[in-house]
């Protein structure tokens, strides 16, 4: 897949969010407790803000975030302002499992053009399975933000 590369700036924006730290793909089992919490009342795309994570244990410090206005109502899931960021954008289309090869666009991308990324960085999930079907993996679309550190 050929991947299209913007940065752009990133409008700060209220989220609600459960902290999560172990295995990337379990944050999933998790999630749903977020869009409970609010009644599924969002105002954008739902996404995981990564604070830290290993590439070989594949685990990771996370707070999965979802865009809202309500004050939400669960154990554990809190709110806060997410600021604004200057960002190196690449959107994935396909299977999460396929993730890897914009993550490397964005790096041969900041290495060439001389940018530091600083986390966290977002997968932020424009379309991706629903809350109770799983749908095509093949049209799924995640933008990857990757923070850009300012000098």
């Amino acid at each position: 897949m050929e991947y299209q590369i913007e940065i752009r700036d990133i409008e700060p924006i209220r989220v609600a969010y459960i902290p999560y730290k172990g295995i990337v793909t379990e944050a999933n089992k998790v999630f749903p407790d977020v869009f409970k919490a609010i009644r599924s009342k969002t105002n954008g795309a739902p996404f995981f803000s990564y604070l830290s994570m290993n590439p070989e244990t594949k685990t990771g410090v996370m707070e999965l975030c979802v865009p809202t206005a309500q004050t939400p109502v669960g154990k554990g899931i809190e709110v806060k302002e997410m600021t604004r960021i200057k960002a190196i954008c690449v959107t994935h289309i396909g299977s999460y499992e396929t993730m890897y090869k914009a993550y490397a666009t964005i790096d041969k991308f900041s290495a060439e053009n001389g940018l530091k990324i600083t986390p966290p960085f977002r997968e932020v999930f424009i379309k991706g399975p629903g809350m109770f079907l799983k749908g095509n993996p093949d049209k799924y679309i995640t933008e990857i933000q990757f923070p850009i550190k300012e000098e």
